[in-house]
């Protein structure tokens, strides 16, 4: 395991992390220890009696909306949220939304809205390639440069494992871009965003340490593309999308959003010195993170995408074990996967999750052992993360504390600011 302060130690098993996984709702219940590579998928024996379903009482729902109101209250201008929570009897779900779709028409956010997903869409990558190593066309330790000759500079020391875990050293190009703002439509090659990280050099030496970087999944759309021969796009759409019926989730090749579609923005000054303003961002080109960051998608969808993930719909026992099995921890105590992360919430509930950031747009995707949580933001403040976080730990933790009094959504405030990690996003 790679820590974040470089140090390498062998032979370490994510079992440590002691997290049980659970199939999507209304499927029996498969135990996966992760980093047991050893160890199949197991099903336990099946209960002499099947307890009832869950069920999500009326005060939490009202606590569930109360945080989602304070996510659009504190630099939100929409989100939207889904929570489903499975025991052997069955689920139950809670759908949620606040704020506006858009803040020209003041239309109401639709929960079925589509969002840009941001790295929410690493994942479904990593399920592809790791799909494409269950049946033997290429090694999850074969070098980069095998698939992928002369693309990117040390591609002989960095193997796919380091892409799909970030820790092959790559510069993440997207802190080298130009605004978005600057040509929305302009249609990126793979071979410009690797170029890009190519300028910059590595920030360490392959598999060494952890860093979060985005040019290691568009390596991995680009090694999945050598292997099959198929655009990425065809390959995710015909390997996750049609199995799963995923009928809204989509990698889009021009800017157009699907209706509903939740509207974003960006807070920027029109000239120096003046008050920020909201630009609508809904409407950009996502090939600028190619295989990283493309997909667009419903809570519904990504829940039950990750739901099937973790529940071993999508890749055979070998390759979900090798795929939760950590390799890196970094200084915040987050555990990388081979695509999901790990995370051990403040009130000790353990888990697997996802979160994304792309212009207008901060999403998250949290699983524990009986809880299931997509929640999408239309966000317009520089971090919004410190409401999202306060969400998600009402929604995983058992028993937490109401919030004295709802908070209302506020309009755009003027105090707004935008940097490089609102208009590079993808993280």
């Amino acid at each position: 395991m790679v820590t974040k302060r470089g140090a390498v130690v062998a032979g370490v098993a994510a079992a440590a992390v002691g997290l049980a996984i659970l199939t999507p709702a209304l499927h029996p219940l498969e135990w996966i220890e992760p980093g047991s590579a050893s160890e199949a998928t197991r099903t336990p024996a099946a209960p002499e009696t099947t307890p009832p379903p869950p069920r999500i009482s009326a005060a939490e729902r009202v606590r569930l909306q109360r945080a989602l109101n304070t996510v659009v209250a504190e630099g939100s201008s929409g989100a939207v949220a889904e929570l489903v929570e499975t025991n052997e009897g069955g689920s139950d779900t809670w759908n949620g939304v606040a704020g506006v779709a858009d803040r020209t028409t003041g239309e109401p956010v639709d929960p079925e809205a589509h969002f840009r997903i941001a790295s929410l869409s690493k994942p479904f990558a990593a399920a592809a390639l790791l799909q494409l190593v269950g049946e033997g066309k290429a090694g999850l330790d074969d070098p980069v440069e095998r698939h992928l000759p002369g693309v990117v500079e040390g591609g002989d020391a960095i193997t796919l494992r380091m892409l799909l875990s970030h820790t092959s050293g790559l510069f993440s190009f997207n802190r080298a871009m130009p605004s978005v703002l600057d040509d929305r439509d302009r249609v990126w090659r793979p071979e410009e965003l690797v170029r890009v990280a190519n300028e910059q050099g590595p920030v360490f030496e392959p598999g060494t340490d952890v860093a979060y970087s985005n040019t290691n999944y568009v390596l991995v759309a680009m090694v999945i593309e050598a292997i099959t021969g198929q655009p990425y796009d065809e390959v995710v759409r015909q390997r996750i999308l049609e199995p799963l019926d995923l009928t809204e989730t989509y990698i889009p090749r021009d800017s157009a959003m699907p209706e509903p579609a939740m509207h974003a923005y960006l807070a920027v000054r029109p000239y120096a010195g003046a008050e920020r303003q909201p630009v609508d961002i809904t409407e950009f080109n996502p090939t600028r993170w190619y295989g990283t960051a493309q997909l667009v998608s419903t809570v519904s969808d990504v829940n039950r995408f990750y739901s099937a993930l973790f529940g071993g719909q999508v890749l055979d026992d070998e390759m979900l074990t090798e795929m939760l099995e950590i390799q890196a921890t970094d200084d915040e105590g987050v555990g990388y996967g081979l695509g999901p992360r790990h995370y051990t919430l403040t009130c000790g509930v353990k888990v697997w999750m996802h979160s994304g950031n792309i212009p207008g747009y901060r999403n998250w995707t949290v699983h524990s052992e009986t809880r299931h949580f997509t929640m999408f933001q239309a966000r317009y403040v520089a971090n919004p993360d410190p409401p999202a976080w306060s969400a998600i730990e009402t929604v995983m933790c058992p028993d937490p504390a109401a919030p004295q009094t709802e908070p209302t959504p506020t309009d755009f405030p003027s105090e707004q600011v935008t940097g490089p990690e609102m208009e590079q996003g993808a993280g």
